[in-house]
């Protein structure tokens, strides 16, 4: 498993931070955590349109809510199913609601075309889930 921190923001963050942070860590989302616990996602989409028309806009103002996740048991051919319905790119990987991981769409379907194909999330090694220690 690939170890790295996570990066995320919190609901009272300001979303040119979380803007910033993206671009910094070259992310087009963010998790959104508060004590912990996972709330949704913050997309850059999301920051750019949250500009419009307030001044400065807090992430919780931007977020989307709820956000598709993964579960560490799903498996890995329904988590790309679902990431191609909803057109997400990245989602967060939960573990008793705290976010664990990201995992790629592009890491899923490398894992469905070199793997078991009952594989679950959990097992994706490698590049293929970024397990925050």
């Amino acid at each position: 498993m690939v170890l790295r921190p996570l990066v995320s923001v919190g609901p009272r963050d300001f979303a040119r931070h979380a803007e910033g942070l993206m671009d910094d860590f070259g992310l087009t989302m963010l998790p959104v955590v508060d004590q912990d616990v996972f709330l949704g996602v913050v997309t850059e989409p999301g920051c750019r349109r949250g500009k419009e028309g307030v001044a400065a806009p807090h992430v919780q103002q931007v977020m989307t809510q709820p956000a598709l996740t993964a579960g560490l048991d799903m498996d890995v051919r329904d988590l790309y199913d679902a990431m191609t319905v909803f057109d997400v790119l990245c989602v967060p990987v939960l573990d008793d609601g705290r976010v664990v991981g990201m995992v790629t769409r592009c890491e899923v379907l490398r894992a469905i075309s070199h793997d078991d194909p009952h594989l679950r999330v959990g097992q994706l090694d490698g590049a293929g889930l970024t397990v925050i220690g």
